[in-house]
């Protein structure tokens, strides 16, 4: 799935409950005050016709992924199953009623998961499955389904710093620098691991200069984690398009090195 399509949005609609033109409790107003309270999005729905629940199905339809997922998580804040669950304990919803909530609610997290997932690489099982490097990638990808690419940047930089100090560890390469950086543990592994021994012949000659390069991307990303993202209190954080891709280049290394040190 891409993004939503008419069976999703009427899935939604019917989590959301109303009849005819009513959507749940939505008035006009609290309808325009939805998007930026509960999804954070600068979207107007005064500036569509109809009804409340016609504007927000031709908003949710006709949304980008990435903001389709903004507005699922929104509905889910502002609509809890909770509060559901209140109505059916007091007897406004039938069991039948309350149960086909829920399993609404369950597809909308997954939907989430899936829509903030668009456009990102897939790690595949690591052979060097180190616990540590899995507890933060899944820590990563549980940022990226709840919240957006930006809040998971440090994460990513995380998982491959843990995964480069523990290869280097394994391999018996120690660290002279102090406190090393993430470049510092790859400029030891390409060197001195002997599963990095270079083809210098000319048509090997591209490769060789894309993986020498990957040192000096390092260094980059670094520098967005340490000074551009939510590891610290920085005054500017990258944009969420940015953000998508230092994740994937942060996997796409991560990846490499895997499948490299592994044959």
């Amino acid at each position: 799935m891409e993004k939503l399509g008419g069976k999703e949005v009427n899935s939604v609609l019917g989590y959301i409950g109303g009849s005819n033109g009513y959507l749940g409790n939505f008035t006009y107003a609290s309808h325009a005050q939805f998007y930026p309270m509960f999804c954070g999005i600068d979207i107007d729905p005064n500036q569509y016709e109809g009804t409340t629940k016609q504007r927000f199905t031709m908003i949710l339809s006709n949304s980008e992924p990435s903001i389709q997922s903004k507005i699922l998580q929104g509905v889910i804040d502002k609509c809890t199953i909770e509060e559901f669950e209140e109505r059916f304990n007091e007897g406004y919803l039938t069991k039948q009623e309350f149960d086909q909530k829920k399993r609404i609610h369950s597809n909308i997290l997954n939907w989430i998961q899936i829509l903030n997932g668009q456009g990102l690489v897939e790690i595949k099982d690591l052979v060097y499955n180190y616990k540590f490097v899995k507890d933060t990638l899944d820590q990563c990808q549980t940022l990226i389904s709840q919240h957006n690419c930006q809040s998971a940047v440090d994460r990513a930089h995380t998982a491959l710093h843990g995964y480069l100090k523990e290869t280097c560890k394994n391999a018996g390469l120690s660290i002279k620098e102090n406190n090393p950086k993430i470049q510092d543990y790859w400029s030891k592994l390409k060197q001195e691991h002997p599963s990095f021994l270079f083809d210098y012949t000319q048509s090997h000659l591209p490769i060789n200069q894309i993986v020498n390069a990957i040192g000096k991307v390092l260094e980059s990303l670094n520098e967005i984690r340490n000074n551009k993202s939510f590891s610290h209190p920085n005054e500017e954080i990258i944009g969420e398009s940015e953000a998508k891709l230092v994740i994937n280049l942060f996997q796409s290394i991560l990846q490499y090195i895997d499948n490299k040190v592994s044959t």
